[in-house]
């Protein structure tokens, strides 16, 4: 199964450069808001980037890209993940739009033929994080977090921003810890487990 096989989603991309395209794709799908949110994680993600010494435009790119996915269906994405194989957490089939952080990946590979390994991999785990996080996963991971889509700052903006003051790994864990001491899961991810497990190593 292709990206082709869901009509719905627009694929004729005016020519320009990679920013203008990824921009342009989310704008012909319907979703200026998701354009809104993205923007602001790129900036935030590229603020961070200055403060640990990443490739801003790196980091540029894996904001703009991580919602990438989410001109598919929901229901369509979990079509998808099972038609292509994808080993699938219980999260993920009993809520499918957590799998639009892989399947952004897979549309940054395909569609705007990203190649950087950095990039990608902070798309694929930027909702849940994973096991032995880069710099750049948790980059993207915390700027994702301190810029939600919703109105307003986070309730847990500024234990997260002072956290980031000591590492990105203080600032992963903090969130992480607060979203399950609130009850805030819908389902954990196990990836989210593991990244937890982790970052307690760390900090």
């Amino acid at each position: 199964m292709n990206i082709q096989d869901f009509p719905y989603i627009k694929l004729n991309i005016p020519d320009g450069s990679l920013e203008v395209r990824i921009e342009a794709f989310y704008s012909i799908n319907g979703k200026d808001k998701t354009l809104t949110h993205v923007r602001q994680v790129a900036k935030t993600n590229a603020l961070i980037a200055g403060e640990f010494n990443l490739d801003p435009g790196k980091s540029i790119l894996a904001g703009l890209l991580h919602d990438i996915s989410a001109v598919m269906r929901p229901n369509d994405m979990l079509l998808y993940a099972k038609t292509c194989d994808m080993e699938l957490d219980e999260s993920e089939r009993r809520h499918p739009f957590l799998l639009h952080q892989r399947l952004s990946r897979v549309f940054a590979e395909t569609i705007f033929s990203v190649r950087d390994t950095d990039v990608l991999s902070a798309i694929e785990c930027h909702t849940t994080l994973k096991t032995g996080p880069s710099k750049y996963d948790m980059s993207l991971f915390v700027a994702d977090k301190l810029s939600w889509d919703q109105e307003g700052k986070p309730p847990f903006y500024s234990q997260v921003k002072l956290a980031l003051s000591n590492s990105l790994e203080s600032a992963c864990l903090e969130y992480i810890n607060y979203m399950m001491e609130n009850a805030l899961l819908q389902y954990p991810h196990k990836w989210l487990l593991e990244s937890k497990a982790f970052l307690e190593t760390q900090v």
